[in-house]
């Protein structure tokens, strides 16, 4: 169905996310949906910071991309945060002009630092504004923007309850976008061979995003004779920040810095190991696969650990705690991959929390938005 706000131009929308994938591919699965449903008659464009994983990502996906100059907060006493106001200034500027130059029919935000001078910007410039929280807990910048946006699309009922009631009435709850290539995943012997491992071995897939997690690196490293000795291979994604000490690529363990082709990541395992984030909870719950959680204890509000506890409240994960997973990974992964009757039950569990029609809801609504908008503008 073409829902195009003007079929005589194409529809344009500009998008702020990233910092983490967890921010940036739900933006990108909304972002392929705006496509569809407009039989393509749409130019999609994203902004985002020249550092991060966006900048990276977004052009392989043949989007352009513009980039602004804000950082998160750092350290309090630090030159960085004393710099921040000036950044924060120069970022709105820079994405007026943006906005002024690429005039898209609406505004996107996906959370994260970085889109809240873009929100700002397209406040001021009478941009109808629309954002997206994948958390319980809506973050800061969701938050300050929410008084701006035409509409909150929201992952969790509960996240109502952190707006007033005016701005709650804008808020819908629809789920997390996932990526749409995880909605068919390759068969398992096929996913084993793009990353050279063995076709019957059992796998375990081990992430922390995008930038890595140093308390599960350090456990699977910890880990790594155990998994050899047990028979359990395993392929591992290190994140930008971490580099193991020696080359241990072997026939059993495959080492990445970062897994773009997480579709066949995940079909290759029979068990994942990971953190809690939001996206991450939205895949695992779309693609049906047993995972053990382990929470970012620094996640604002600790909000990684609430949502593993909800998934381990309903039989969908196992969660494991920061401090003890360097000790407990290895007897979790091999007594999960020994239980077929676990590993079953989390998958029918899942289903719960499974949301696959999220990008597409969003996107529809986003083109229904901007259509009426238009009409009550003629």
């Amino acid at each position: 169905m073409n829902t195009t706000p003007n079929k005589s131009t194409p529809f344009k929308v500009l998008v702020a996310a990233g910092g983490t994938g967890g921010h940036l591919f739900p933006a990108i699965a909304v972002a392929e949906e705006f496509a569809r449903l407009t039989d393509n008659h749409c130019r999609v464009e994203f902004i985002g910071t020249a550092d991060r994983i966006e900048a990276t990502i977004v052009p392989k996906h043949g989007y352009p991309f513009y980039t602004i100059p804000i950082t998160g907060l750092q350290k309090l006493l630090s030159l960085s945060t004393v710099k921040l106001p000036i950044r924060i200034l120069q970022s709105v500027l820079r994405a007026r002009k943006i906005l002024q130059e690429t005039k898209p029919d609406c505004v996107l935000c996906a959370g994260a630092y970085l889109s809240y001078p873009v929100g700002l910007a397209a406040s001021q410039l009478k941009i109808p504004l629309f954002l997206m929280e994948s958390n319980a807990l809506p973050g800061k910048t969701i938050k300050r923007l929410a008084p701006r946006a035409t509409r909150i699309y929201a992952t969790f009922e509960e996240s109502r309850q952190h707006f007033s009631p005016s701005i709650a009435s804008r808020v819908e709850v629809v789920g997390n976008p996932v990526r749409s290539n995880l909605s068919a995943l390759p068969d398992k012997a096929t996913a084993r061979a793009t990353f050279g491992l063995q076709p019957d071995k059992p796998t375990v897939f081990v992430f922390g995003g995008s930038l890595g997690a140093q308390s599960i690196n350090s456990a699977v490293l910890f880990s790594l004779e155990h998994f050899r000795s047990a028979g359990i291979q395993v392929l591992w994604q290190t994140g930008k920040s971490y580099t193991p000490s020696a080359n241990i690529n072997t026939d059993s363990v495959h080492v990445m810095q970062f897994v773009e082709n997480m579709a066949s990541a995940y079909a290759a395992a029979d068990v994942v190991v990971c953190r809690a984030g939001a996206t991450t909870i939205a895949e695992l719950a779309i693609i049906r696969k047993p995972a053990i959680l382990v929470p970012f204890p620094q996640a604002a509000n600790d909000h990684q650990t609430s949502n593993a506890v909800a998934l381990q409240n309903e039989g969908a994960a196992i969660l494991l705690r920061d401090a003890e997973v360097k000790e407990r990974l290895f007897p979790s992964v091999q007594g999960l991959l020994s239980n077929v009757v676990a590993q079953e039950a989390m998958m029918r569990s899942l289903g719960v929390f499974a949301k696959p029609n999220a990008a597409r809801d969003i996107a529809q609504a986003i083109l229904e938005q901007v259509h009426q908008r238009g009409r009550q503008a003629l």
